[in-house]
């Protein structure tokens, strides 16, 4: 096997993690020595071992002369756990090759200087793309701040969410269902409009045998109008956020802090509360991902705020039509084609008797 195949099992062994990281990259390692696979890890949690170090125990003595391979650049700084640059040191590997960087400030290439300092051969840069695209969320957290904005809606055929009387349950199949359940688990927070909540009573868990769940389950209610028995405040899973505008009433915030929910007033934008300063508060979390479900009007005023960085659709065989069934990008929309976004690293496949569209529109760049 070549550096790639190495590459895309380090990959693979990440992915095992998938949602439990979170303010870590996922993170999987392979120690080779003359084309055996003599160690194998990934990192499983905060606090718990990096990869680099279980592979690098699992290996033992084999890893003298060994090369490792590891889909982010080792760490160089003291965190939960000692620096993997140090284990890599001590254990003489001889080669090291990594697919990107990593942003975090405290490493950003100082892992990859120590290591060549140290006398190692260091190669950068195999499957950089999709190393990059694997660990999104952490890249746009570490490079800009923010969490990286997933919009996921289940639409028909003509690319409506709901009917004009906003009924919207269900429009795709029980397999497409599970997915969205499957997002909801690999996410962060996720996040509806006060017209979804109204709508649908949404609880915004996640469904699975040994599923923890987001974080946070987010509503944007300029007014507060949440009811004191919608369903997600009697969940006991993920902290319920809800941003108002800073006009909010007092008293409906003091009711529903006391049933549990947390309550943050930004300001209002042109098109509803400010993006910005909702993204800056949930990366005060540690929130590195973010996934939006709608309604429209949250959807449109993320698309036009520029936010969304990937896009999951899910299509159903049927048609709505009417120009007042809610629709997936409202307002005016775009004049010219030329200015349309368009999508990017497309994936589709299907689910059921459904079919998912999955691009971006702001693809994470590597950093190298």
């Amino acid at each position: 096997m070549g550096d790639r195949q190495h590459l895309e099992e380090c990959i693979r062994l990440a992915s095992q993690a998938r949602g439990a990281t979170s303010p870590n990259p996922m993170v999987g390692a392979l120690v080779v020595r003359d084309d055996e696979v003599v160690g194998r890890g990934f990192h499983r949690c905060p606090g718990d071992p990096h990869a680099e170090r279980v592979a690098l125990d699992e290996a033992g003595d084999r890893a003298r002369g060994a090369t490792l391979y590891v889909n982010i650049e080792p760490c160089s700084h003291q965190g939960r756990t000692p620096p993997c640059v140090d284990s890599v040191l001590q254990a003489d590997i001889e080669r090291v090759v990594v697919c990107t960087l990593d942003p975090d400030p405290r490493v950003s290439g100082g892992g990859v200087e120590a290591l060549r300092a140290g006398g190692l051969q260091v190669d950068v840069g195999e499957l950089a793309d999709e190393a990059a695209r694997f660990n999104e969320a952490y890249l746009s957290y570490k490079t800009r701040g923010v969490p990286f904005v997933t919009a996921k809606a289940a639409i028909s055929l003509d690319g409506r969410l709901a009917t004009r009387s906003r009924e919207s349950q269900w429009i795709t199949g029980e397999i497409a269902r599970q997915r969205t359940h499957q997002l909801r688990a690999e996410t962060d927070a996720i996040a509806v409009g006060i017209g979804t909540l109204l709508d649908d009573d949404p609880r915004l868990t996640a469904r699975g045998d040994n599923v923890v769940g987001p974080r946070y389950r987010v509503v944007l209610d300029t007014n507060l109008r949440t009811p004191l028995a919608a369903k997600l405040l009697g969940e006991s899973s993920g902290r319920v956020l809800l941003f108002c505008g800073p006009d909010a009433a007092a008293d409906a915030e003091a009711e529903l802090g006391a049933a549990g929910a947390e309550v943050v007033r930004v300001h209002r934008g042109d098109n509803g509360l400010s993006w910005d300063d909702i993204l800056a508060e949930l990366a005060a979390r540690e929130v590195m991902s973010l996934l939006l479900e709608g309604g429209s009007a949250v959807l449109t005023s993320a698309f036009e705020a520029g936010i969304i960085g990937k896009l999951f659709l899910v299509y159903a065989p049927l048609l709505i039509g009417g120009s007042a069934a809610l629709s997936l990008w409202g307002g005016e929309g775009i004049g010219e084609l030329a200015a349309a976004p368009r999508l990017r690293h497309v994936r589709h496949f299907d689910l059921g008797d459904d079919w998912a569209v999955e691009g971006y529109l702001q693809a994470p760049e590597p950093p190298l």
